[in-house]
């Protein structure tokens, strides 16, 4: 059985570059907990990229912040405006913020680009 909401390769932003280029000429809005970063392309896809610093905590605390945001992107994606390409940065106490608050600051950063 295959999921519906799948992460492939095709929709992470993985090379600086291109995070450098987002986040130097895209629209920003700013969270309690995370930054986020859009910027129109020529496709109909959406793609994510995820900055986690060390600042956050520990590897384990890291990764526990991107699992979060990955599965928002991979749940809301439909809902989401399709052709940009978002790059979002954790902040400093995200990594000692339950899941749900992180949850919720997404969901309102990504609604602010759809209005």
């Amino acid at each position: 059985m295959q999921r519906k909401e799948i992460f492939p390769k095709s929709l992470r932003i993985l090379d600086g570059t291109e995070f450098k280029k987002i986040t130097s000429s895209g629209r920003k809005l700013g969270g309690r907990f995370f930054l986020l970063f859009a910027r129109r392309t020529e496709y109909d896809r959406s793609r994510l990229g995820i900055t986690v610093s060390r600042k956050v905590g520990n590897a384990v605390v890291r990764n526990r912040v991107k699992r979060q945001i990955r599965e928002f992107f991979r749940r809301q994606r439909p809902s989401l405006l399709s052709g940009y390409d978002w790059v979002v940065i954790a902040r400093a106490h995200a990594g000692i913020s339950a899941d749900a608050l992180l949850r919720q600051d997404l969901h309102k950063l990504f609604a602010g680009f759809s209005q």
